[in-house]
């Protein structure tokens, strides 16, 4: 174990290189900006396997700049999760909190007094309306994964 200041910080400064340092330092990062989860290791991975923005589906890098990936949350949310999403830093610069429902892609739309799911698919915006949370969520999962099954089916070689 390090002895002296000096060592305490070169020990330190090793271990936020390693993998497991850095994991648990944007963790620690998360919770100081206000970010709520009950499962911290699944929230990381999630963060990590993202590779598009799930609002604009630009491709995520891992810099500061406009497609820098960042974690987005309800900043009004304090007594449960309040992620909403993994965001390039553009979108969530941009972000309107509108997203109150917690699930990326499904936010209150006032006009309608109801919930709607948003999404860009190769560049065509996919919008449907919905009288509850609960139809909008169920509605995003049926459909994310009948894009994905769909993506499947037509990459798939013979």
């Amino acid at each position: 174990m390090p002895q002296t200041k000096e060592e305490l910080a070169a020990y330190q400064r090793a271990m936020y290189k390693t993998p497991h340092g850095k994991k648990g330092n944007r963790i620690r990062c998360w919770r100081k900006q206000g970010i709520i989860c009950s499962d911290w290791d699944a929230m990381h991975e999630r963060f990590m396997i993202t590779t598009e923005c799930d609002k604009c589906n630009v491709l995520l890098t891992d810099g500061r700049g406009r497609t820098g990936k960042c974690l987005d949350h309800d900043h009004s949310i304090k007594d449960r999760e309040n992620v909403r999403g993994v965001l390039c830093r553009a979108c969530n610069l941009n972000d309107m909190c509108t997203n109150t429902s917690g699930v990326p892609n499904v936010s209150y739309h006032k006009k309608s007094d109801g919930w709607t799911y948003q999404k860009v698919v190769n560049k065509v915006p996919h919008q449907k309306y919905f009288k509850t949370k609960r139809e909008a969520i169920r509605y995003k999962y049926q459909y994310e994964l009948d894009l994905k099954t769909l993506f499947e089916v037509t990459n798939a070689t013979p």
